[in-house]
C-alpha cells in the first residue's frame, strides 16, 4: 500500500511539472508583444492598445509642430500656388495703398520711376533687427549723392504705436507702412521676414532676397535697380 500511494504521488508531481509550465508559456505568448516591459509599458499589452497609443502620439506630434512652426513664424498667411507663380523675377510688382504711423497713405506707384527697395519685416524679428542699421547707412549715403533710392519698409505685425516708437529708437529716416491686416503679406506671399524685393523704375521686380541683407548684397542688388 505504501509503494502504490508513494507511486500515485509521483505520477501527479510529474503531470503536473509537464503541464503547469506548458500553460504558462502558452500564456505570455498570447499577451507579451515586446521582450521589455518599457516597451510593453508604453504601447500596450496587446495589438489593439498599441495602435490606439500610437493614433494618440502621431496626433500630439502633429498639434506640437503646428503650435512650433506658428510661434516660430507669428501671423504667417496661408500661401498659395497662385501667389507664388505671380510674385517672381521679372513680374509688375502689385500695387498697394497702406498708412504710415503717422497716418499718411503712401501707394506703392507713387514711386514709379525710382529704385525701389520693398522690405517686409517686423519690430522683433531677428534678422530685421540685424539688418536695419545697413539699410538705415545706406538709404542715407543714397540721398546724399544725389540718388533717389527708395526704401519702403511694410511692418507685418506691429501697430503704429510700436513700429513708431521703433523707428524713433533706431533713427530711421525711410517711409514705413503699417499692414495692419496682413493684406499685402500676402499680396506678397510672404513665407519668411525680413524679405525684400528690388523693383526698378518701371516697376518690375529685379531682385528677391529672403532673410537679413548684409551691407555688400544690399550695394550689389541696388546696383541692378539704380541704373
Amino acid at each position: 500500500m505504501t509503494g502504490l500511494v508513494l507511486s500515485v504521488k509521483n505520477h501527479n508531481r510529474a503531470r503536473g511539472g509537464a503541464v503547469g509550465p506548458h500553460k504558462h508559456k502558452g500564456a505570455l505568448q498570447r499577451v507579451r508583444l515586446f521582450q521589455y516591459e518599457t516597451f510593453t509599458s508604453i504601447f500596450g499589452p496587446n495589438v489593439a492598445t498599441m495602435a490606439a497609443r500610437v493614433m494618440i502620439m502621431l496626433a500630439v506630434a502633429g498639434t506640437l509642430a503646428i503650435i512650433a512652426a506658428g510661434l516660430l513664424r507669428p501671423n504667417a498667411p496661408q500661401s498659395t500656388s497662385a501667389r507664388s507663380s505671380s510674385i517672381q523675377v521679372g513680374a509688375i510688382a502689385p500695387d498697394f495703398t497702406l498708412t504710415t504711423p503717422a497716418g499718411r497713405q503712401i501707394s506703392l506707384s507713387n514711386f514709379r520711376g525710382k529704385p525701389v527697395m520693398l522690405n517686409f519685416w517686423y519690430v522683433t524679428c531677428p534678422g530685421c533687427l540685424a539688418e536695419t542699421p545697413g539699410m538705415q547707412k545706406f538709404y542715407v549715403s543714397q540721398h546724399a549723392r544725389g540718388k533717389n533710392f527708395v526704401i519702403l519698409g511694410v511692418n507685418v505685425v506691429d501697430d503704429a504705436q510700436t513700429a513708431a516708437q521703433f523707428m524713433q529708437q533706431r533713427g530711421l529716416t525711410y517711409p514705413v507702412v503699417i499692414d495692419q491686416n496682413q493684406h499685402v503679406m500676402a499680396l506678397y506671399n510672404i513665407n519668411v521676414t525680413p524679405t525684400s524685393y528690388f523693383i526698378d523704375r518701371q516697376g518690375i521686380i529685379r531682385v528677391i532676397a529672403y532673410g537679413p541683407i548684409d551691407d555688400a548684397t544690399l550695394q550689389q542688388d541696388a546696383v541692378q535697380i539704380n541704373s
